[in-house]
Order: structure tokens, then sequence, then C-alpha cells
């Protein structure tokens, strides 16, 4: 097995818990609209960019749904409260990325939601400046479980994806790592992992300390 050279870390339920935030948000404006959504059609969007997160609405629920409606009040009202009650860092950030830049690792974020967001985020936790790069949803074509999100962040960190470790909450994010032929670590967030992510990821960690236990033990 090749050395791991470089880490690249998804953002939403590994390092800001904003998942919970963005579900009850889904639910209180799709209430407005007579429609409901459940925790298992929720988790099947985590991980995933604005038009396949559409096109899984439309899907599911017809042509005549206004995703184009519901969307930015969802986000409008998530980021509200984000806003009001501040950003949950996820336990372990700082003390997985500290180590792993006192180490020498490259660092990036992949995350499929928009730039500006996400460094507004990735600014709020005091991680912007840490990482190397930061590659968001709107600057690829394609969504996860697609790998092209991982691949065009390896290629800026000038690394094989053989050497790049991936830390990810969601099956589509894990997919895509090992589409990217990158060793795929699923830290859960909102879903704990099944014998399908048993099976798909190189390993599975409770937590990112759990996440840096394996790489002081290198």
């Amino acid at each position: 097995m090749k050395k791991i050279e470089a880490v690249i870390f998804d953002m939403d339920g590994v390092l800001v818990d904003t998942e919970r935030v963005s579900f009850e948000s889904y639910k209180k404006v799709l209430k407005e609209y007579n429609y409901d959504i459940s925790h298992e059609f929720y988790l099947t969007l985590l991980g995933r960019n604005i038009p396949s997160i559409k096109s899984i609405f439309i899907e599911i629920y017809g042509d005549d749904f206004p995703f184009d409606e519901i969307y930015p009040k969802k986000s409008k009202l998530a980021t509200e409260t984000v806003d009001k009650n501040g950003v949950i860092v996820k336990g372990g950030v700082h003390e997985l990325i500290d180590y792993l830049k006192d180490n020498k690792y490259k660092i990036a974020v992949a995350t499929s939601t928009r730039k500006e967001r996400a460094h507004k985020l990735l600014s709020e936790i005091d991680v912007l400046d840490k990482v190397d790069y930061i590659i968001c949803g709107d600057q690829v074509q394609n969504s996860k479980p697609n790998p092209e999100i991982f691949l065009k962040a390896a290629k800026v960190l000038d690394v094989e994806p053989e050497v790049c470790a991936v830390i990810e909450d969601s099956e589509a994010g894990i997919l895509a790592a090992n589409a990217a032929n990158m060793k795929g670590f699923n830290v859960p967030d909102m879903k704990m992992p099944d014998d399908n992510m048993k099976r798909l990821a190189f390993k599975i960690c409770d937590d990112l300390i759990e996440v840096k236990n394996y790489f002081e033990a290198l």
C-alpha cells in the first residue's frame, strides 16, 4: 500500500455539523408546500450538488415539483439558523488538521456546496487558512458519486490519487473516493454504516480523533 501523502475532507457532516440544520430546514419549507421529507430520503441527498439533488427530488416527487422555489428558501432558512445559533464544528477537527499539517500532509476540502458558503463556514471554524486547497460543487461538472471533485483536488495538490485519503460521511462520497482510487474513511454523521458501507469504506472511524489515531500509528 502506497504511503498516504494527502488528505481530502468533505465539509458538511465531517468538518461542520450542518446536516441536521439542513434536514430541519427542508422539513419546514416543504411543509409550506404540502410536501413531507423522510429521514431516509434526506440521506440519499448527502454529498450531492444542487443539480443532482434537484434530479432526485424530481424523480421522487414528479416533474411539477417546485424545486427552484423550495431550494433557495431552504438554503436561506438554514443559513439564518446557522447565523443565529453559530456553526458547530465537529469534534476533533482542529486536532486532526493540526496533526496533518505538522506532519507535512497536503490538505484539501472537497465539498458539494457552493464556493461562497464553503469559504464562509470554513472561515468561521478557523479552518480556511489551514488547508492547501478548497474545491466546491459549483467548480465541477459532476456530483459525487462521480470522482471528478476528488481527482481535481489531487491534481491541484500535485499528488497521485493512490496516495490520497478521503474523509467522508456519505455513501456518495465514499463511492466517489473509490472511483478515484483513493482510500475512503467513513466518519458517520446522520447515517450509521450499513453492510454496504462496511464493504465500500477503506476504514470506518467513530470520529475524527479516531482518524488522527490511525495516522499517528502509521
